[in-house]
């Protein structure tokens, strides 16, 4: 007799182990008359007159082209990212002279960052990116009196 797993206890354990995800990444860019969400990977681009309607098409976009490779789409976990003057442009609650104090950066830099005359470096986005997740976070737990 040998001790070799059943295939019915083969799939039972493999059903518990975590199953990794594949990431694909949209960049979402302000464009005249809406947004564009480009996936460089997957060579997919969609568009959209707002951001929801963005999101939508470059989901769309991405479930059609996993039906034709005969892939599940649920295998993949969809993000969407933003150039800073993009950022900016959405979220137009984010102060950039705030936002600066607060980094402890030069105004006239993220300004320039924002309006897209200087391309911030990694060190720089990853420290701005940072600044908002803590600013968000502090969000959260935030509730009236």
């Amino acid at each position: 007799m040998t001790n070799n797993p059943s295939y019915a206890e083969n799939l039972q354990q493999n059903s518990k182990r975590p199953h990794k995800m594949k990431t694909v990444s949209f960049l979402i860019e302000k464009v005249e008359g809406g947004y564009t969400a480009y996936a460089q990977d997957y060579s997919i681009l969609a568009e959209g007159d707002t951001l929801e309607e963005t999101y939508k098409d470059a989901t769309e976009a991405f479930e059609d082209q996993c039906e034709y490779l005969n892939e599940s789409p649920n295998d993949y976990r969809i993000e969407f990212k933003y150039d800073l003057p993009t950022l900016f442009e959405v979220y137009k609650i984010v102060n950039v002279a705030a936002l600066a104090e607060r980094l402890n950066m030069n105004n006239s830099l993220i300004s320039q960052y924002v309006t897209g005359k200087k391309e911030p470096s990694a060190k720089q986005k990853l420290r701005i990116e940072q600044g908002l997740h803590e600013f968000a976070r502090e969000l959260l737990k935030f509730s009236f009196a």
